[in-house]
């Protein structure tokens, strides 16, 4: 009995992520987006920028420096690749300012360190 739950269970789960990842296109926007449905977006666009370049898994995994095929190609199909090897990913396609952007600080922020730095004198640090 439970061993036929478990089944059933995994079952739904799996259609569940089918269902999912049908409706996730390389364009959708993050916003509604869950953590994993966002890396399978990126996980999209990277293999559609792949296909652009007419490259196999294989060519562009070694292109990477990838430790292994597999590492990419679980990447275009699960959404999942460490930060290293995202970065490099990104270099191999050329596309590292598009990472350079990430998380720079805001015009506002920006503007509030300077006031801070001219309203309040820096203390010595020894």
């Amino acid at each position: 009995m439970q061993s036929d739950l478990l089944k059933k269970l995994k079952h739904s789960q799996q259609n569940a992520k089918k269902i999912v990842k049908r409706r996730l296109t390389p364009t959708s926007t993050f916003a509604t987006l869950t953590d994993d449905e966002i890396a399978q977006v990126i996980a999209m666009r990277a293999k559609e920028l792949r296909v652009k370049q007419d490259k196999k898994q294989r060519e562009f995994s070694a292109e990477a420096e990838l430790s292994s095929p597999t590492t990419y190609a679980n990447f275009e199909q699960k959404g999942t690749i460490s930060l290293a090897n995202f970065i490099k990913v990104m270099r191999t396609f050329g596309r590292l300012e598009e990472l350079e952007a990430l998380l720079r600080p805001t015009v506002k922020e920006q503007i509030e360190d300077v006031k801070a730095n001219i309203l309040v004198p820096k203390k010595r640090v020894r």
